[in-house]
């Protein structure tokens, strides 16, 4: 090979190692950033070994099956009892979804919350927006807008259910009660006939209905019911066995009964309802009881009517009768204006004073009673103060100046003038009523709290990370009525689980990316290995031909030298 021919081919070959070395080097850094990516990966396969999830287990059965989400708490089913549980950010605003956002725009309501508490128009407003998107159906909505806004769910109340009311009188009262019956039968149950006879019955007027039967809530309050009782006593050191008789009635299931009907139709819900419902429950109990209390095995003196006056029960100073006889005694109770009196009417009978044998006769006005209850109600909602219906105060009578006992004459009873708010039945087929409740409450707290808005909320990894995190909370209902916002681990619904799914994808990601990068570094080595093979040939191949330059240029030398 001529000088010139052998310097080219050195030329070349310099070249060429240059690129190989070069492109060896390159091969190298790119297995270098592999490594990186291998630590990179393996860090994020340490990582989801810890990997944990939000659940949200309502049953309490450990379930992991369902991963926490934004619908399940921020919508009505049953699954979160129907109660919501506001997602907020740390300045205790909702979190809500576009949709959500959008229905709290298009009512009005400021970012900032309401000052005031909100209207029913308010709220009918955002429930045609979220059916407008969509968020719930339009049957749905005008279901949630026929219920009662309750304006104080979640906002001092913790009963969110609605409820339907109605405005009437005590007509319009009379006819939602005329259809529920209390069986008075068993009236007369427990009594003793070990000494003389006696007789318990029904009356309406002075027509005698014996036992009674079934007499419902309408029928008292239309008509004139008394419960009228006669005893023949066979001497006066007896016990004087119509104080069991009033036992009897103070007992009877009929007053409970009573106020469970008017407590399920007139409580609202309201809390100043409630109190006034608690009043006439107690204000008639007082009366009622404290017949039970008259019982005395060792015998009453009958002359004495202190106990009268401390009760303040009606008494009828007693009467004489010409003969000793239960009819006798039944003549003179029918001649007593018992329709005039609320509470005890009584009447002691005897031939004669000091004879031996006696009898006596009970009324009671059941009528006059359920009135009674009636205006202690009304009167508790008007103010007791400065109501005008009363139930005789018996000042009269227990200052001794009268023994009469409260009378009707001296008391101004419940009438059609008195508006009452009552119950009314609705449609609850799909939970209308629940689910009124629930969107209620979170209206409320939007106005109350004010609201932002956050369309990654739906994510359900976003969420829980933003639960994780603290960047979000959850507010919880209280007791007390009013929603606190807390951390997810307060909630006694969520727990923090392993997330076995994560853990078991992270482990396929970590496998699919191991399996790349070796495939990677494989691919690398192989083209390392052959360039280090061309760079070794192309060395050796250099060393020759240099050797033949030099020892071409020493043959020249000794050529012209010679």
């Amino acid at each position: 090979m001529g000088l010139s021919a052998s310097q080219a081919r050195l030329l070349t070959i310099t070249a060429r190692k240059s690129d190989c070395e070069y492109e060896s080097m390159r091969l190298s850094h790119q297995k270098i950033a592999l490594s990186r990516d291998m630590e990179k990966v393996s860090a994020e396969y340490d990582n989801a070994m810890n990997q944990t999830k939000l659940v949200y287990d309502y049953y309490g059965t450990g379930s992991e099956q369902m991963p926490l989400n934004y619908g399940l708490l921020m919508a009505p089913s049953q699954l979160n009892n129907y109660t919501p549980m506001p997602v907020t950010d740390s300045s205790g605003r909702i979190v809500l979804d576009d949709r959500l956002a959008k229905a709290a725009r298009d009512a009005g309501i400021p970012q900032e919350g309401l000052d005031g508490l909100p209207s029913s128009d308010l709220r009918n407003a955002f429930i045609d927006s979220l059916a407008g998107t969509g968020y719930i159906s339009q049957v749905q909505a005008d279901n949630i807008k026929k219920t009662t806004y309750n304006q104080a769910a979640g906002v001092g109340d913790a009963n969110l259910v609605n409820v339907n009311t109605t405005t009437g009188t005590l007509q319009d009262l009379i006819e939602m009660v005329s259809s529920s019956y209390y069986d008075f039968s068993d009236l007369a149950n427990g009594l003793s006939t070990e000494q003389g006879g006696f007789s318990l019955d029904i009356y309406e007027g002075n027509t005698n209905l014996g036992t009674g039967g079934k007499i419902s809530l309408g029928d008292l309050l239309n008509g004139n019911y008394s419960i009228k009782g006669n005893f023949d006593h066979l001497k006066s050191g007896d016990p004087y066995y119509s104080w069991a008789v009033t036992d009897c009635v103070a007992t009877s299931s009929f007053w409970e009964d009573m106020f469970t009907q008017f407590e399920d139709l007139l409580d609202t819900g309201d809390p100043y309802t409630q109190a006034a419902l608690a009043y006439a429950r107690s204000m008639t109990m007082d009366i009622v009881e404290c017949l039970s209390d008259i019982t005395d095995s060792g015998g009453l003196d009958h002359s004495n009517f202190a106990f009268f006056k401390r009760c303040g029960q009606s008494f009828m100073e007693s009467m004489w009768a010409s003969g000793n006889s239960s009819k006798e005694i039944g003549k003179q109770l029918n001649r007593a204006d018992v329709d005039g009196h609320i509470g005890i009417v009584y009447i002691q009978n005897a031939s004669s004073p000091g004879d031996d044998e006696y009898n006596d006769a009970y009324g009671l006005n059941l009528s006059n009673m359920v009135k009674a209850y009636l205006t202690y109600f009304a009167q508790y909602m008007e103010g007791i103060d400065t109501s005008s219906y009363k139930v005789d105060d018996n000042d009269n009578y227990k200052s001794g100046r009268s023994e009469d006992g409260r009378t009707v004459a001296d008391s101004n009873l419940i009438d059609d003038m008195f508006m009452f708010t009552m119950v009314t039945d609705v449609d609850t087929s799909g939970d209308n009523l629940l689910i009124a409740a629930f969107w209620d409450a979170l209206f409320n707290q939007i106005c109350a709290k004010g609201w932002v808005e956050n369309v990654n909320v739906k994510d359900d990894r976003y969420l829980q990370e933003s639960f994780k995190n603290g960047n979000m909370y959850i507010s919880t209902l209280s007791d007390d009525g009013f929603y606190y916002q807390g951390n997810y681990a307060t909630n006694t619904f969520i727990k923090e689980v392993t997330d076995e799914e994560g853990i078991a994808q992270a482990e396929a990601r970590y496998a699919r990316e191991k399996a790349k990068i070796n495939n990677k570094e494989n691919i690398l080595d192989m083209k390392m290995k052959n360039l280090d093979t061309e760079i070794s040939s192309l060395s050796t191949e250099y060393d020759t031909i240099k050797s033949v330059i030099q020892k071409n240029i020493e043959k020249s030398f000794k050529r012209y030298n010679a």
